[in-house]
């Protein structure tokens, strides 16, 4: 009588043999190509690029071979040069020696994309999807590497919004807007409720930051964003929100995770106007009336 292996045990070696080819290379073609991990990337974030960039056969399986070795902790931030031929341990033991530290690239919330950096010279449509965060840019990085490896971050941040595809350029015009015009999260999430009230009864948005971009995408000055003159008003310009309605045809600068957030939670209210005070205070009014009240209040 043939003995029957039990349930348990071929459920195993099955378990054995599915672990031993996620192990195995991606591939058997051998090329290097870049790896960049930066600074405070989960290891769960590392595991589904690898798999994204197809260094690995499957989204989890770096992740569980470097949990399950107590290696986490190991990984450092970094450019590596890694290949598909490379099994989960030669992976592993690439991205836990220190790599190239060539070029920290900083995108600070706010930012257009001419104040980023002199190295690169990005392409003007990724104005406002060059996610504010550090970036660890090997030497040997192409600007479409670099703006790849941002693009990235962005996605991978914006992931848990549930943004829809449709919306996303709307949202993150808006986004950047707000990031120039509110500090907090709660004056974020109120000056993007405003802002959509206006835009529902077709009244200008009148941003002074918008026309701000309008002006320094003709002049290109030395610094950016300085105050408005009254002629800069009657700039000619899609981006000028006191000559037009609707939102700017594009983002104005690169928003943080805060203000993408504000702009697809806005807070509801009645509110119309808003004015920054001297006092370090937005302040919000329903009426025409009591927006004229506050500026006398608090601007003068």
């Amino acid at each position: 009588m043939k003995k029957v292996l039990p349930l348990s045990a071929i459920c195993a070696l099955l378990l054995i043999f599915i672990g031993y080819w996620l192990y195995l290379p991606a591939s058997n073609i051998v090329l290097n190509r870049s790896f960049v991990i930066n600074q405070g990337d989960s290891l769960k974030t590392i595991s589904l690029r690898l798999h994204k960039n197809k260094f690995t056969k499957n989204k989890y399986a770096f992740f569980v071979y470097a949990y399950l070795l107590n290696k986490s902790k190991d990984i450092k931030a970094g450019g590596f040069k890694i290949s598909a031929s490379d099994n989960l341990s030669q992976i592993l033991a690439k991205l836990t020696i220190s790599g190239s530290y060539d070029f920290w690239l900083k995108i600070i919330p706010g930012q257009r994309i001419e104040e980023i950096t002199s190295k690169f010279s990005f392409d003007p449509s990724l104005e406002g999807y060059l996610f504010p965060d550090s970036y660890l840019i090997p030497n040997y990085f192409t600007v479409d590497d670099a703006s790849s490896t941002i693009k990235n971050n962005f996605d991978n941040k914006i992931s848990n919004l549930n943004i829809p595809k449709n919306n996303l350029s709307q949202n993150i015009t808006l986004a950047s807007l707000l990031e120039r015009e509110a500090k907090t999260k709660t004056d974020k999430q109120i000056v993007a409720g405003i802002i959509n009230n206006r835009l529902k009864i077709g009244m200008a948005l009148q941003i002074d930051a918008s026309v701000q971009y309008a002006r320094d995408l003709k002049t290109h000055p030395a610094k950016y964003w300085q105050p408005l003159t009254r002629n800069d008003l009657k700039i000619v310009s899609p981006y000028n929100t006191y000559l037009n309605t609707g939102l700017p045809p594009r983002p104005i600068c690169n928003p943080g995770q805060g203000s993408i957030f504000a702009a697809t939670n806005p807070t509801p209210s009645d509110y119309l106007y808003y004015i920054h005070g001297t006092d370090g205070v937005m302040h919000y009014a329903k009426t025409l009336s009591e927006h004229n009240q506050n500026i006398s209040k608090y601007l003068r």
